[in-house]
């Protein structure tokens, strides 16, 4: 019990020093930092509750859901092909360069490319154990390319590239009956239990639905700003305690061969969000965070501190986490025998 106060007090204390200072992203990377250094410098034990995590997944992605507006749905339209075909790049350079990695090192081909693949985390640590790849070489790396967009990329489009930010709903303002909030209730229940069948259930799920509500004008009761922000510091307990000391220990040197190629892949992202805006009249914060190699849930987060569209950059970014889930282990299966 007292690992599970330390956690939250550490990450709530981190959380509100990064506001103070103007961190983007402060109430989920704050934590992260405070656990980490907690774990590395004071070889402290961290906990975290995972019915909390999955509320908080819940919570964020129904947040995600109430930006979306009638015309989001065919505002991304005219942004699928193109979208697509910069994702694809992304992908391909992605694994092109993992695969150097390994022909150049001693970790295998799958380990290799599972590991640097820009999807779900979740997801890929499936598909390394259904492929006999090394998970927990798979989850390092993903982990090191996770970490590497949550503290670059929300800062390079906040300092660079932001307009006036929106902001949190107003608690006294409500747009939907309170009875509605009995939907939060099916859609935690129909999520957890598809959560094994659809990747990032607890998401994607009620950002959609919720989404899908919303745009035929549906009115859902918002909920304070509060519950929001915490599930976003319960979110960032997540992710510190999931970056363990030991396992960095065990993957020693490789870790920097994969923090380079996440930086590597960032920069196409960032180059391919402009072409995107470029190409297509999309504004360049919404385009990078949507083209921004993992995090769905921190880039929606981004973009509504940033001035972009999280309902675009969620959508955009559940078309490749899509994209990816279904092709690569198909393209894995059948392409890493021939590679040996």
């Amino acid at each position: 019990m007292l690992s599970y106060v330390w956690s939250y007090g550490i990450a709530l204390l981190s959380g509100w020093a990064f506001s103070l200072i103007h961190i983007p992203l402060a109430w989920i990377l704050g934590p992260v930092t405070g656990l980490f250094l907690y774990k590395a410098l004071l070889r402290g034990r961290t906990s975290q509750s995972y019915q909390a995590r999955n509320v908080a997944f819940l919570l964020l992605g129904v947040q995600i859901g109430l930006t979306f507006t009638v015309e989001t749905f065919s505002l991304v339209g005219p942004y699928f092909i193109p979208y697509t075909g910069l994702s694809m790049v992304m992908i391909i350079v992605s694994l092109g360069l993992a695969y150097g990695i390994a022909r150049h090192t001693s970790i295998d081909e799958t380990t290799s490319l599972i590991g640097a693949a820009p999807g779900g985390l979740s997801a890929m640590i499936a598909v390394s154990e259904s492929l006999k790849a090394n998970t927990v070489l798979v989850t390092i790396f993903h982990t090191i390319r996770l970490l590497a967009v949550l503290f670059i990329v929300p800062f390079i489009v906040s300092r660079w590239f932001s307009v006036p930010a929106q902001t949190y709903v107003d608690e006294a303002s409500v747009n939907g009956p309170v009875w509605t909030l009995f939907l939060y209730v099916v859609l935690f229940w129909i999520s957890y239990r598809l959560r094994n069948v659809v990747p990032a259930a607890l998401v994607i799920l009620p950002m959609l639905i919720i989404g899908g509500l919303q745009a035929n004008g549906v009115a859902i009761f918002e909920l304070p700003a509060l519950f929001f922000i915490a599930s976003q510091v319960v979110i960032g307990v997540h992710l510190g305690h999931s970056v363990s000391i030991s396992d960095l220990k065990k993957a020693g040197k490789f870790c920097g061969y994969y923090f380079l190629l996440a930086v590597i892949i960032i920069s196409v992202g960032i180059v391919s969000g402009m072409a995107l805006s470029h190409w297509t009249g999309m504004d360049r914060v919404t385009a990078m965070l949507a083209l921004a190699p993992g995090g769905l849930i921190e880039m929606a987060i981004t973009a509504q501190e940033t001035g972009g569209q999280p309902s675009v950059v969620s959508s955009l970014q559940t078309i490749r986490l899509l994209t990816i889930v279904l092709l690569l282990p198909l393209l894995f299966k059948w392409g890493l025998p021939k590679l040996r």
